[in-house]
Protein backbone atom coordinates (compact mmCIF):
# COMPACT_ATOMS: atom_id res chain seq x y z
CA UNK A 1 0.00 0.00 0.00
CA UNK A 2 1.39 3.40 -0.79
CA UNK A 3 1.29 6.78 1.42
CA UNK A 4 -2.10 8.31 -0.20
CA UNK A 5 -4.04 4.54 0.22
CA UNK A 6 -2.80 4.15 4.44
CA UNK A 7 -4.12 8.23 4.86
CA UNK A 8 -7.86 8.95 6.62
CA UNK A 9 -10.67 9.29 4.26
CA UNK A 10 -11.14 12.98 5.77
CA UNK A 11 -11.23 15.64 2.95
CA UNK A 12 -8.29 17.38 4.81
CA UNK A 13 -6.14 14.37 5.52
CA UNK A 14 -6.32 13.40 1.80
CA UNK A 15 -5.31 17.00 0.93
CA UNK A 16 -2.47 16.94 2.75
CA UNK A 17 -1.16 13.34 1.77
CA UNK A 18 -0.91 14.72 -1.85
CA UNK A 19 1.06 17.86 -0.29
CA UNK A 20 3.77 15.19 1.14
CA UNK A 21 4.06 12.82 -1.82
CA UNK A 22 3.57 15.76 -3.76
CA UNK A 23 8.02 16.96 -2.44
CA UNK A 24 8.49 13.16 -1.97
CA UNK A 25 9.09 10.66 -4.69
CA UNK A 26 10.31 8.07 -2.71
CA UNK A 27 7.07 7.91 -0.18
CA UNK A 28 4.46 8.71 -3.60
CA UNK A 29 5.37 5.71 -5.70
CA UNK A 30 7.76 3.30 -4.05
CA UNK A 31 7.74 3.25 -0.18
CA UNK A 32 5.21 -0.05 0.75
CA UNK A 33 3.16 -0.22 4.00
CA UNK A 34 0.64 -2.83 5.03
CA UNK A 35 -1.99 -2.52 7.88
CA UNK A 36 -2.42 -4.46 11.05
CA UNK A 37 -4.37 -3.35 14.07
CA UNK A 38 -3.07 -3.20 17.66
CA UNK A 39 0.34 -1.63 19.49
CA UNK A 40 2.61 -3.99 18.16
CA UNK A 41 2.82 -5.86 15.12
CA UNK A 42 3.66 -9.73 14.54
CA UNK A 43 4.17 -10.74 10.51
CA UNK A 44 5.14 -14.13 9.32
CA UNK A 45 8.83 -14.51 8.23
CA UNK A 46 11.14 -17.08 6.35
CA UNK A 47 11.04 -19.65 8.94
CA UNK A 48 13.62 -21.67 9.68
CA UNK A 49 13.93 -25.18 8.14
CA UNK A 50 16.14 -28.24 9.37
CA UNK A 51 17.52 -28.98 6.20
CA UNK A 52 17.98 -28.14 2.15
CA UNK A 53 15.06 -28.18 0.20
CA UNK A 54 15.12 -29.74 -3.37
CA UNK A 55 15.70 -33.22 -3.34
CA UNK A 56 16.10 -36.26 -5.73
CA UNK A 57 14.45 -39.28 -4.91
CA UNK A 58 14.22 -42.46 -7.32
CA UNK A 59 10.90 -44.59 -7.69
CA UNK A 60 9.06 -46.23 -4.78
CA UNK A 61 11.39 -44.76 -2.06
CA UNK A 62 9.99 -40.97 -0.32
CA UNK A 63 12.05 -37.80 0.31
CA UNK A 64 13.61 -37.17 3.60
CA UNK A 65 11.12 -35.03 5.13
CA UNK A 66 12.00 -31.11 6.65
CA UNK A 67 11.14 -29.62 9.72
CA UNK A 68 9.77 -26.42 9.43
CA UNK A 69 9.88 -23.95 12.18
CA UNK A 70 7.83 -20.84 12.11
CA UNK A 71 9.76 -17.69 12.91
CA UNK A 72 8.02 -14.00 13.18
CA UNK A 73 9.11 -10.88 12.94
CA UNK A 74 7.77 -8.13 15.58
CA UNK A 75 7.83 -3.95 14.85
CA UNK A 76 6.09 -1.73 17.33
CA UNK A 77 4.73 1.92 16.74
CA UNK A 78 6.44 4.82 16.10
CA UNK A 79 4.78 8.52 15.37
CA UNK A 80 5.76 10.94 13.09
CA UNK A 81 4.36 14.33 12.89
CA UNK A 82 3.99 17.78 14.59
CA UNK A 83 1.70 19.91 16.27
CA UNK A 84 1.22 23.73 14.67
CA UNK A 85 -0.66 26.37 16.20
CA UNK A 86 -1.30 30.08 15.93
CA UNK A 87 -2.58 32.39 18.42
CA UNK A 88 -6.37 33.35 18.06
CA UNK A 89 -5.55 37.20 18.84
CA UNK A 90 -4.56 37.54 15.11
CA UNK A 91 -8.17 36.72 14.34
CA UNK A 92 -8.61 40.25 15.73
CA UNK A 93 -6.21 41.76 13.84
CA UNK A 94 -7.80 40.90 10.54
CA UNK A 95 -6.41 37.75 9.25
CA UNK A 96 -8.83 34.75 8.11
CA UNK A 97 -7.11 32.09 10.86
CA UNK A 98 -8.85 29.06 8.86
CA UNK A 99 -7.29 30.33 5.62
CA UNK A 100 -3.90 30.70 7.44
CA UNK A 101 -4.23 27.77 9.44
CA UNK A 102 -4.42 25.70 5.97
CA UNK A 103 -1.87 27.65 4.44
CA UNK A 104 0.97 27.04 7.25
CA UNK A 105 -1.06 23.49 7.42
CA UNK A 106 0.21 22.92 3.64
CA UNK A 107 3.79 24.30 4.03
CA UNK A 108 5.20 22.45 7.02
CA UNK A 109 3.49 18.99 6.57
CA UNK A 110 5.60 18.37 3.47
CA UNK A 111 8.56 18.63 5.77
CA UNK A 112 7.45 15.22 6.74
CA UNK A 113 8.75 13.92 4.47
CA UNK A 114 12.67 14.93 4.91
CA UNK A 115 12.28 13.59 8.35
CA UNK A 116 10.98 10.03 7.00
CA UNK A 117 13.67 9.86 4.94
CA UNK A 118 16.49 10.86 7.56
CA UNK A 119 14.80 7.90 9.72
CA UNK A 120 14.95 5.67 6.76
CA UNK A 121 18.37 5.86 6.47
CA UNK A 122 19.82 6.90 9.88
CA UNK A 123 17.20 6.07 12.08
CA UNK A 124 18.55 4.51 15.69
CA UNK A 125 16.00 3.52 18.54
CA UNK A 126 19.27 2.51 20.21
CA UNK A 127 20.61 5.71 21.05
CA UNK A 128 19.79 7.46 23.63
CA UNK A 129 17.01 10.23 23.21
CA UNK A 130 16.19 8.45 19.68
CA UNK A 131 13.96 5.64 21.22
CA UNK A 132 11.30 7.23 19.21
CA UNK A 133 13.06 6.60 15.94
CA UNK A 134 12.27 3.92 14.06
CA UNK A 135 15.24 1.96 12.70
CA UNK A 136 16.78 2.21 9.25
CA UNK A 137 18.45 0.87 6.61
CA UNK A 138 22.22 1.58 8.15
CA UNK A 139 21.15 -0.51 11.05
CA UNK A 140 18.57 -2.79 9.26
CA UNK A 141 21.17 -4.20 6.56
CA UNK A 142 23.05 -7.47 7.07
CA UNK A 143 26.78 -7.58 7.35
CA UNK A 144 26.67 -10.45 4.24
CA UNK A 145 24.67 -8.00 2.27
CA UNK A 146 27.17 -5.21 2.74
CA UNK A 147 29.57 -4.67 -0.49
CA UNK A 148 32.91 -2.68 -0.43
CA UNK A 149 33.71 -0.97 -3.32
CA UNK A 150 37.59 -0.88 -2.43
CA UNK A 151 39.64 -1.56 0.35
CA UNK A 152 40.10 1.72 1.22
CA UNK A 153 37.40 3.32 -0.10
CA UNK A 154 36.49 3.97 -4.10
CA UNK A 155 37.67 7.04 -5.87
CA UNK A 156 34.60 8.03 -8.31
CA UNK A 157 37.09 10.00 -10.87
CA UNK A 158 36.20 11.21 -13.76
CA UNK A 159 38.31 11.43 -17.34
CA UNK A 160 38.96 9.51 -19.99
CA UNK A 161 42.69 8.18 -18.22
CA UNK A 162 42.76 4.31 -17.77
CA UNK A 163 43.00 4.39 -14.02
CA UNK A 164 39.88 6.82 -14.26
CA UNK A 165 38.22 4.43 -16.22
CA UNK A 166 39.30 1.58 -14.64
CA UNK A 167 37.25 3.30 -11.26
CA UNK A 168 34.44 3.73 -13.57
CA UNK A 169 34.24 0.45 -14.29
CA UNK A 170 34.61 -1.31 -10.90
CA UNK A 171 32.29 1.26 -9.73
CA UNK A 172 29.86 0.38 -12.08
CA UNK A 173 30.61 -3.60 -11.69
CA UNK A 174 30.25 -3.13 -7.53
CA UNK A 175 27.13 -1.08 -7.82
CA UNK A 176 25.93 -4.58 -10.25
CA UNK A 177 26.76 -7.16 -7.26
CA UNK A 178 25.38 -4.46 -4.90
CA UNK A 179 22.11 -4.56 -6.90
CA UNK A 180 21.70 -8.17 -7.57
CA UNK A 181 22.57 -9.25 -3.61
CA UNK A 182 19.36 -7.40 -3.11
CA UNK A 183 16.30 -9.64 -3.90
CA UNK A 184 12.72 -8.21 -4.58
CA UNK A 185 10.06 -7.24 -7.17
CA UNK A 186 10.35 -3.52 -6.21
CA UNK A 187 14.35 -2.43 -5.91
CA UNK A 188 14.98 1.31 -5.58
CA UNK A 189 18.48 2.97 -5.51
CA UNK A 190 18.67 5.18 -2.53
CA UNK A 191 22.30 7.63 -2.03
CA UNK A 192 23.01 11.63 -2.50
CA UNK A 193 22.87 13.50 -5.08
CA UNK A 194 26.88 13.74 -5.12
CA UNK A 195 27.23 9.84 -6.02
CA UNK A 196 24.42 9.70 -8.31
CA UNK A 197 25.18 12.86 -10.38
CA UNK A 198 29.05 11.05 -10.55
CA UNK A 199 26.77 8.23 -11.52
CA UNK A 200 24.81 10.13 -14.21
CA UNK A 201 28.63 11.25 -15.60
CA UNK A 202 29.65 7.99 -15.60
CA UNK A 203 27.37 5.91 -16.85
CA UNK A 204 24.72 8.23 -19.01
CA UNK A 205 23.89 5.86 -21.89
CA UNK A 206 22.38 2.96 -18.90
CA UNK A 207 20.28 5.77 -17.27
CA UNK A 208 16.54 6.93 -18.70
CA UNK A 209 14.21 9.76 -16.81
CA UNK A 210 10.69 9.59 -16.34
CA UNK A 211 8.58 11.66 -14.88
CA UNK A 212 5.87 10.52 -11.63
CA UNK A 213 2.39 11.23 -11.85
CA UNK A 214 3.59 15.25 -10.41
CA UNK A 215 5.76 15.53 -13.10
CA UNK A 216 9.00 15.20 -11.06
CA UNK A 217 11.61 13.79 -12.99
CA UNK A 218 13.19 10.45 -11.73
CA UNK A 219 15.86 8.92 -13.29
CA UNK A 220 16.53 4.71 -13.55
CA UNK A 221 19.45 2.87 -13.86
CA UNK A 222 19.18 -0.32 -15.86
CA UNK A 223 15.44 0.24 -14.81
CA UNK A 224 15.89 0.62 -11.32
CA UNK A 225 14.98 4.03 -9.85
CA UNK A 226 17.66 5.95 -8.47
CA UNK A 227 16.29 8.50 -5.44
CA UNK A 228 18.56 11.34 -3.48
CA UNK A 229 17.55 10.47 -0.01
CA UNK A 230 18.27 14.63 -0.21
CA UNK A 231 18.78 16.66 3.05
CA UNK A 232 16.68 17.13 6.67
CA UNK A 233 16.32 19.27 9.10
CA UNK A 234 19.34 19.51 11.18
CA UNK A 235 18.50 22.68 13.14
CA UNK A 236 15.54 25.33 12.06
CA UNK A 237 16.14 26.80 8.82
CA UNK A 238 19.45 24.27 8.80
CA UNK A 239 19.94 21.84 6.02
CA UNK A 240 21.94 18.50 6.55
CA UNK A 241 22.72 15.53 4.08
CA UNK A 242 20.80 12.69 4.86
CA UNK A 243 23.37 10.73 3.75
CA UNK A 244 27.02 12.63 3.78
CA UNK A 245 30.68 12.03 3.21
CA UNK A 246 31.89 11.23 6.77
CA UNK A 247 31.65 7.26 6.97
CA UNK A 248 35.04 5.46 6.89
CA UNK A 249 36.57 2.72 4.98
CA UNK A 250 40.07 1.01 5.32
CA UNK A 251 42.43 3.72 6.11
CA UNK A 252 40.19 6.78 4.03
CA UNK A 253 38.41 8.11 6.97
CA UNK A 254 35.60 10.14 7.36
CA UNK A 255 35.38 10.80 3.71
CA UNK A 256 32.99 7.91 2.45
CA UNK A 257 29.45 7.29 1.59
CA UNK A 258 27.02 4.55 0.99
CA UNK A 259 24.65 3.39 -1.04
CA UNK A 260 21.87 1.37 -0.52
CA UNK A 261 19.31 -1.33 -2.45
CA UNK A 262 16.15 -1.64 -0.81
CA UNK A 263 13.45 -4.15 -2.42
CA UNK A 264 9.91 -2.10 -0.89
CA UNK A 265 6.96 -4.75 -0.57
CA UNK A 266 3.95 -4.93 0.95
CA UNK A 267 4.42 -6.77 4.26
CA UNK A 268 7.79 -8.36 2.46
CA UNK A 269 11.10 -7.53 2.28
CA UNK A 270 11.66 -4.49 3.47
CA UNK A 271 7.86 -2.67 4.52
CA UNK A 272 6.55 -0.06 6.81
CA UNK A 273 3.78 -1.32 9.27
CA UNK A 274 0.88 1.10 9.88
CA UNK A 275 -2.96 0.71 11.16
CA UNK A 276 -6.22 2.46 9.37
CA UNK A 277 -5.62 5.98 9.22
CA UNK A 278 -2.12 5.22 9.30
CA UNK A 279 -1.47 9.14 8.34
CA UNK A 280 -3.56 11.61 9.45
CA UNK A 281 -4.47 15.52 10.28
CA UNK A 282 -6.51 15.57 13.56
CA UNK A 283 -9.56 18.15 13.25
CA UNK A 284 -8.37 21.62 13.94
CA UNK A 285 -9.00 22.72 17.77
CA UNK A 286 -8.90 26.04 20.09
CA UNK A 287 -6.38 25.37 23.13
CA UNK A 288 -6.65 28.74 25.08
CA UNK A 289 -5.55 31.06 23.32
CA UNK A 290 -4.20 29.02 20.84
CA UNK A 291 -5.82 27.28 17.10
CA UNK A 292 -3.82 24.04 16.96
CA UNK A 293 -3.68 21.19 14.37
CA UNK A 294 -1.70 18.28 14.70
CA UNK A 295 -0.58 15.78 11.81
CA UNK A 296 0.90 12.43 12.03
CA UNK A 297 2.36 9.22 10.19
CA UNK A 298 2.01 6.07 12.77
CA UNK A 299 4.26 3.35 10.89
CA UNK A 300 7.50 1.32 11.99
CA UNK A 301 10.27 -0.31 9.92
CA UNK A 302 10.53 -4.06 9.36
CA UNK A 303 12.93 -6.00 7.29
CA UNK A 304 10.91 -9.40 7.31
CA UNK A 305 13.15 -10.32 4.58
CA UNK A 306 16.98 -10.31 4.58
CA UNK A 307 17.63 -10.44 1.10
CA UNK A 308 15.55 -7.46 0.16
CA UNK A 309 18.47 -4.72 1.70
CA UNK A 310 22.10 -4.44 0.11
CA UNK A 311 24.54 -1.85 0.78
CA UNK A 312 27.72 -0.36 -0.99
CA UNK A 313 30.24 1.39 1.02
CA UNK A 314 33.26 2.92 0.58
CA UNK A 315 32.40 5.46 -2.75
CA UNK A 316 34.61 8.59 -2.06
CA UNK A 317 34.67 11.29 -4.41
CA UNK A 318 38.20 13.38 -5.73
Amino acid sequence: MKFTEIAAGDVITRQMATEVVKKSPLLAGHIEFFKKPGSSVSVRSGGDIDGVVGQTRALGNKYSEKTVNPVYATGGRKMLGDTIQIDVAYERMGYDLSSEMTAQLTRRVREIGYAFNYMLINGDPSVTGHETEFTGLKKLVKDSRKVVAATNGLKLALGNSDANKTAQQRFLEKLDETIALCQGTNKVILSNSKVLSRLNAIAREYLDVQRNEFGVPVTYYNHIPLIDVGDYLSAKDTFSPIIDFNETCGTSADCCASLYVASFEEEDGMSFATCNGGFMVYPVQKNGNWLECMFELICDSMLIRASALSKLEGLKLE
